[in-house]
């Protein structure tokens, strides 16, 4: 959600309802911005596939309807099904597996999918309306054993709103996994006019064995429409599931780093345009550093054009000599971040992506400036 401080902009929607008597001060003004991040299954993140940013229409009553009453067409969780099929057909020759949290738990996606579960439900119900010796979803996989395991470092936490402080510690995580079939929710309006299917699915349980005394036990369960029969195919799954964290990396990109919120844009048409364009920036911002970080060894040139990396290359060694071959991705993230004011000091760690946008805005000026030169 993009949210604006700025009182004065205009076409703005209500993003939030807060608690309060008064109606007009209930609501958090903003943008609702949704997209799709395509991610390699190396941890790659090789663009954004499609997004959609809008004002969002909320009112109290909203909250409170029957979900399962109203089609799934008016609802906005609708966006899923529709960006599916818009980066489908970016990629028809390309498997494209949707990786989503817990907010789109909610139908079949029509695709391969892998989604946390959010709702506890009853699944291999003999009918429609069968309510007695129901058995739930939670409650299926704790039948099931264990088939594997493997340990993985857990990082410390401090204490926040929502989390308690922990130190770091190694888990062994089990893992189970089993198929069941899904019926339709009873109260789905499309039961009037066509016959709804059960959908076949499998479910993949990553739990912590024995956490230590006092700590809250690690737990997953996972749903996909893909086959899962042995403990590989489980731990793909799981794999896939953790590469979700791209995209909140991703927003911590374009808030943080390029402080997308602190646009005084007066108008939100003007803002959507300028998430649109920003989006690309922090993906490209994104997947350098990462290439810089993981392989530094990689010509730059495959990545920055030459109207970038030479201007670069002559602003940061002073000289009008180019080298033969295009320097190395590591070598030249650098020199960027030196742009931006980083100073490489023994203790100062790696940049962040403040300080290489800082860097960028700065090399597009000199680019601009060296091709103006070089035409001269």
């Amino acid at each position: 959600m993009i949210d604006s401080k700025h009182p004065a902009t205009t076409g703005l929607g209500n993003i939030s309802v807060k608690e309060g008597k008064k109606v007009k001060k209930i609501y958090s003004k903003g943008l609702v911005s949704h997209r799709c991040l395509a991610v390699s299954t190396d941890r790659l993140p090789i663009g954004v596939l499609d997004q959609n940013t809008f004002p969002r229409e909320l009112n109290r009553d909203e909250a409170k309807r029957k979900k399962n009453v109203t089609p799934i067409e008016e609802k906005e969780s609708c966006r899923w099904l529709k960006m599916l099929k818009n980066y489908s057909l970016l990629l028809p020759d390309t498997e494209v597996v949707t990786v989503c949290d817990r907010e789109a738990d909610m139908d079949d996606i029509g695709a391969p999918f892998v989604v946390r579960a959010n709702v506890n439900r009853a699944i291999n119900k003999k009918s429609r309306y069968a309510e007695k010796d129901v058995l739930k979803l939670w409650d299926f996989m704790g039948q099931k054993r264990c088939r594997g395991s493997y340990k993985i470092n857990v990082p410390s936490k401090n204490n926040k709103r929502n989390s308690i402080k922990q130190s770091s510690r190694v888990a062994r995580i089990g893992i189970k996994y089993g198929d069941f079939s899904l019926s339709p929710s009873r109260n789905n309006i499309k039961h009037r006019t066509e016959t709804l299917p059960d959908l076949k699915m499998c479910a993949v349980c990553a739990y912590e064995i024995n956490p230590p005394k006092g700590v809250k036990s690690l737990e997953w369960i996972l749903l996909t429409n893909l086959p899962v029969k042995n403990f590989a195919d489980a731990s793909e799954k799981i794999k896939w599931y953790c590469l979700r964290w791209r995209i909140e990396t991703y927003f911590k990109v374009l808030k943080s780093g390029l402080r997308i919120e602190e646009c005084r844009l007066g108008d939100a048409d003007k803002l959507v345009k300028l998430i649109a364009v920003m989006s690309v920036v922090a993906w490209k911002l994104f997947m350098l550093t990462l290439i810089a970080r993981t392989d530094p060894e990689t010509p730059c040139d495959t990545l920055i054009d030459k109207q970038h990396w030479m201007p670069l290359y002559l602003e940061i060694h002073k000289n009008k000599k180019l080298p033969q071959k295009a320097p190395k991705i590591g070598s030249t993230i650098r020199w960027i971040v030196m742009l931006g004011g980083f100073l490489g000091r023994a203790d100062d760690g790696d940049p962040g992506i403040t300080t290489l946008w800082r860097g960028w805005k700065r090399l597009n000026d000199i680019s601009r400036g060296w091709i103006l030169a070089q035409g001269t």
